[in-house]
């Protein structure tokens, strides 16, 4: 499933959060969606999937315009994983992951078998098949983020994205969840705050300044020191990781 933002615009209190963004993210590939803190992620994101009207602009799933498109219809193609999760106790696992099958269900409709598999096997490929039955507060952070992969593994929409996922986990829960996101094989837009993260996993890396995109491409191409010392404020080394060959950032402050 392709995404495609076209001279996307947000105005709020006629500021300008967003400013003719134009980017694709073709059907299977990863983007990493990077930029400092108030450059506009969680605002173009939410343009994306349906949770805020742009000023200006179009955004599309496939062929079809996401605002022309019933809420219904756009739930079924794309998943989404926030920043900001509820632990709600009454929910198990299984039940947080059901979820992600009520854009397939009618409003009275039960549960079905084939339903039930489809639970199962996303919790399967998430490594959480033996917690189904446990509540979902009391799971750790990366357990969680897992469990709410595995609800956008169940809605198999072909799209997901997510609002930093990897906030809040610990070091391996962060590079096993960003592992088993891009294995998915769906077309996948996730903004991240790592810009090693970004550069190791992401096919494509486009980054947002003041609201516009200031570049896009493979990060070998994009995330140049001179770049991020631009958009970040900060010195940066690139070169190969030493334990799996792929790019590799450290940073530091400026020197005064």
């Amino acid at each position: 499933m392709r995404l495609q933002l076209t001279g996307v615009g947000v105005l709020v209190d006629q500021a300008s959060i967003l400013a003719e963004v134009d980017l694709t993210v073709e059907p299977g590939e990863f983007v990493a969606l990077i930029g400092p803190n108030g450059s506009g992620k969680s605002t173009l994101l939410r343009t994306a999937y349906r949770a805020l009207r742009p000023t200006s602009g179009r955004i599309q799933l496939g062929d079809d315009d996401v605002w022309q498109t019933p809420a219904r219809e756009v739930a079924r193609r794309r998943a989404v994983v926030t920043q900001h999760q509820t632990a709600v106790t009454e929910f198990t696992v299984s039940e947080m992951v059901a979820m992600g099958r009520s854009p397939h269900q009618g409003l009275l409709d039960r549960e079905t078998r084939q339903d039930r598999l489809l639970i199962a096997d996303a919790l399967r490929r998430v490594g959480l098949a033996d917690a189904a039955t446990r509540l979902f507060s009391t799971l750790s952070g990366g357990e969680r983020q897992r469990v709410l992969i595995a609800r956008a593994v169940a809605q198999q929409a072909p799209l997901i994205i997510l609002d930093e996922p990897t906030n809040h986990l610990d070091v391996r829960a962060q590079l096993e969840l960003l592992d088993l996101v891009h294995g998915l094989g769906v077309t996948t837009l996730a903004a991240l705050h790592d810009l090693d993260q970004a550069a190791a996993h992401a096919d494509r890396v486009a980054v947002l300044d003041t609201g516009r995109l200031a570049a896009c491409g493979p990060p070998a191409e994009v995330l140049t020191a001179e770049l991020i010392e631009k958009i970040f404020g900060v010195r940066a080394h690139i070169g190969p990781h030493p334990l799996h060959g792929r790019p590799h950032i450290a940073v530091a402050p400026l020197i005064p």
